[in-house]
């Protein structure tokens, strides 16, 4: 059995974002990628669950503290 490895993914993030990120995974207790992947996760989830539109009408999958 062989295990599968992640996929390499650039980003390009606006300015300011990798900050917040970084401060949500160091308050999450989690590395940044792991707090991305999570965040994607949940809106995968919210638009399987609700369809593309509701969750785009109305996010409330996000999060956000400023």
């Amino acid at each position: 059995m062989s295990k599968e490895k992640p996929e390499p993914l650039g980003v390009r993030l606006p300015a300011g974002m990798r900050d917040r990120i970084r401060e949500r995974a160091a308050l999450n207790r989690r590395s940044m990628n792991a707090e991305i992947v999570h965040y994607l996760d949940c809106a995968l989830g919210a638009q399987e669950e609700k369809g593309p539109a509701e969750v785009a009408a109305s996010p409330s999958h996000v999060t956000e503290t400023r």
